[in-house]
């Protein structure tokens, strides 16, 4: 199984709360987070430790970790759930001290071609975190109409009107003659409108945000965490799309504003550049921090 390296660990451990009871994990992936944290929790012996709800929507994700690893079980709680059904969970367990979002993408998902995330290759669009999902990507490409492309491509991608149309024009014209079913067929459509592999990279992951609803699922998260969480909680989240951080940024401001959080961080934690030697995915990931008045 491939190892996901968790990004900003450090960062994480060094800004937590004092005390930490019930932790959330609202994107639990290959669990580095949460056995760095608990290991350093264990190292350092602040105990007992926490009691972590372990929440993911990728049912395939949670199945690997319960056959992979016997470490820190007594502790975990795998939940196959959507973090942002917040609400929900907490609940069932009760108000958290610490709440983790790591809104990257698990690198499982583009080395094993049977989970359909990479461009490099060939296999069905269906780019679903969640399996039982109804939309896939390819029912995205082939009956969403020119309006609702573009505005997929502007919002998702900071593409320009212009050039949205023209991505748009291409899928439309291709699909019209034979209906686009694998990402090689994608890949070559927008290779023919002379889009190079970063620019294509980017559109997949337009595609993908679209396929799983990604920005709803966060744009909810964010209006209902701070009822889920103790005072003194902390929530941190991690973004690597200028939008996701947008979204973040402009929602921890609002809540400071109103005296309801106070920002840990004014200025986005980065990793360091020796981070960000070690793991390339690492460049363009940015961490904000609250806690709960």
């Amino acid at each position: 199984m491939l190892r996901h390296t968790s990004i900003l660990a450090s960062e994480i451990y060094q800004n937590l709360p004092s005390s930490i009871e019930n932790y959330f994990d609202g994107t639990f992936w290959h669990w580095g987070h949460v056995e760095y944290i608990l290991s350093h929790l264990s190292e350092e012996n602040r105990l007992p430790l926490p009691k972590v709800i372990a929440c993911d929507i990728d049912k395939k994700i949670l199945t690997k970790w319960l056959e992979f690893t016997s470490a820190r079980t007594d502790y975990i709680t795998p939940e196959l759930d959507t973090y942002a059904n917040i609400d929900q969970i907490t609940e069932k367990y009760g108000l958290f001290d610490f709440m983790l979002l790591d809104l990257g993408v698990n690198m499982e998902h583009f080395k094993d071609a049977e989970r359909w995330f990479s461009i490099k290759t060939d296999a069905p669009l269906d780019m679903r975190f969640r399996n039982d999902a109804k939309i896939q990507a390819k029912d995205i490409v082939n009956e969403y109409t020119r309006l609702e492309l573009e505005k997929m491509l502007i919002t998702y991608g900071d593409f320009s009107p212009k050039t949205s149309e023209y991505i748009t024009k291409g899928i439309v014209d291709s699909r019209a003659k034979q209906p686009i079913q694998t990402t090689f067929q994608l890949s070559n459509i927008l290779k023919s409108l002379h889009f190079n592999q970063k620019k294509i990279a980017v559109i997949f992951q337009v595609l993908r945000i679209e396929t799983n609803q990604e920005l709803i699922q966060l744009e909810i998260f964010l209006k209902k965490f701070c009822n889920c969480l103790k005072w003194g909680g902390r929530c941190d989240i991690i973004t690597f799309h200028s939008i996701e951080d947008r979204m973040v940024k402009l929602a921890f401001k609002a809540l400071s504003e109103e005296g309801i959080i106070k920002l840990i961080n004014k200025k986005v934690i980065q990793p360091h550049y020796t981070e960000i030697q070690r793991n390339k995915a690492a460049r363009s990931a940015k961490l904000r921090i609250v806690e709960k008045l």
